[in-house]
């Protein structure tokens, strides 16, 4: 007891211990707020990457109109025994989240149409394929979304792969823009044939002539761990019958229907389009705001007239938070 009686007669211990017991609360209060508006901390998943040693210029000077023209289609197709099964609920394994995208520098083209481009690449045995992809929003202004399957070919990387946003029966207005990088999640990589619910990619292209892709024709903003209710507006350039992939083609205002694929998530909506419009975006509407949010992917003798896409989860996000950082 005298000990206490003399703490409380002093008024300068008083205040000194008032002084740290201050300091430790607005220690604390300032951790408290970092940890509210920290940026959440990209989730760990193995990624594979792939640098690209050739000269930018010589993967560009490598396609003619010609060589374009008569490319032909990377299409996925499973059957009966590995298809999908359908489900009911719509759930997500992650917190939903999404990052506005940026219009092009030419304020006369359309926006998130703008984004959208034809992809070309030589694959392994060195015929000439063709698939499409978008230009996403993205710290380095140079990443492309599309199809794990446009970059990684039955167990070996693509080559001399550009991306050309669009396109028009031949013509690129802005030129093309050649990879320097391409990623697609390990998983992909070791992925049993049929198990297409992680086919995502993410090509890094190099600035061309124009400059950075994303400063040119715009980055479109990007959503991961949606509800598939919301719906999809799909685009590409296919090439199978009845088109020739020289146009760039849509399937708008479709509903998503979620499936088991493999023990993941995939999501199908009608849609006709063909082998050439892989990895060609799925854009959804927030809050007046357009996202990518899926991409053409594959076809199932299970539902005929029906697009696939995998479903972006943290997967995707993870894949897409190291691209925009390479």
């Amino acid at each position: 007891m005298p000990q206490l009686h003399r703490f409380i007669l002093h008024p300068l211990t008083v205040r000194v211990f008032l002084s740290v017991l201050a300091c430790v609360y607005l220690v604390y209060l300032v951790g408290f707020v970092h940890a509210l508006t920290a940026p959440q901390s990209a989730p760990t998943v193995s990624i594979v990457e792939h640098a690209v040693e050739t000269n930018p210029n010589v993967i560009v000077q490598h396609w003619t109109a010609a060589s374009m023209r008569d490319a032909i289609t990377a299409n996925q197709q499973i059957g009966q025994a590995s298809a999908p099964s359908q489900v009911s609920s719509d759930t997500s394994a992650g917190k939903a989240a999404q990052q506005q995208g940026q219009p092009a520098r030419d304020g006369s083209l359309s926006y998130p149409i703008s984004t959208v481009g034809k992809i070309f690449f030589t694959n392994a045995s060195g015929q000439n394929m063709a698939c499409s992809g978008t230009a996403v929003t993205s710290l380095n202004h140079n990443v492309v979304d599309t199809a794990g399957h446009c970059l990684y070919w039955q167990g070996g990387w693509v080559q001399n792969l550009i991306f050309c946003p669009l396109y028009e029966n031949g013509t690129i207005p802005y030129g093309c823009w050649a990879a320097r990088d391409l990623e697609v999640p390990s998983d992909w990589i070791n992925a049993r044939p049929g198990d297409l619910h992680h086919d995502f990619g993410m090509a890094i292209v190099a600035p061309n002539s124009e400059g950075n892709l994303t400063d040119v024709v715009g980055g479109a903003g990007w959503a991961y761990n949606q509800p598939v209710g919301t719906p999809f507006y799909a685009y590409g350039y296919p090439a199978g019958y009845p088109f020739d992939g020289q146009t760039r083609q849509s399937c708008e205002n479709s509903t998503g229907t979620t499936w088991q694929l493999f023990g993941g998530t995939v999501i199908s909506i009608p849609c006709n389009l063909t082998g050439g419009s892989s990895g060609g975006p799925w854009f959804i509407q927030i809050n007046g705001n357009w996202y990518v949010n899926g991409h053409n992917d594959f076809t199932s003798s299970l539902r005929y007239g029906h697009m696939f896409s995998p479903y972006y989860d943290d997967t995707w996000y993870a894949l897409y938070n190291k691209a925009q950082q390479s």
